[in-house]
């Protein structure tokens, strides 16, 4: 007759230390994909910003152009020459005013300066 001895210690399910291994590492890779969205955010806004002072600053040389060398007296004055001035002519980050630099025809933010 043959006896069949039953394991001991085979559990099917996971530790203790295996569950807490497992939620520390998912908290660890969750820390990092946050970091790296958050640089990404303030990265693209800056890239925004860069992009409408260029458009702004090709609007003021397109204005000169048509008006005999003359400059713009404010951003309103730009609007034939660029889509959506009131938008682009604030900063994405903090909203803060783009500037007029009409000496060299260019347009400068106070936070993403060139």
């Amino acid at each position: 007759m043959v006896h069949m001895r039953k394991r001991e210690g085979t559990d099917d399910g996971f530790t203790i230390v295996e569950l807490l291994f497992v939620t520390l590492l998912i908290g660890i890779l969750a820390l990092i994909a946050i970091a790296s969205f958050s640089g990404s955010s303030e990265r693209a806004a800056e890239a925004t910003c860069f992009s409408n002072q260029r458009t702004l600053s090709t609007a003021i040389t397109m204005y000169r152009s048509d008006h005999e060398g003359a400059d713009p007296a404010s951003f309103d004055d730009l609007r034939p020459y660029a889509r959506d001035v009131d938008k682009v002519r604030y900063c994405p980050l903090d909203h803060s005013e783009l500037e007029m630099d009409l000496t060299i025809d260019q347009v400068t933010c106070p936070n993403h300066p060139r």
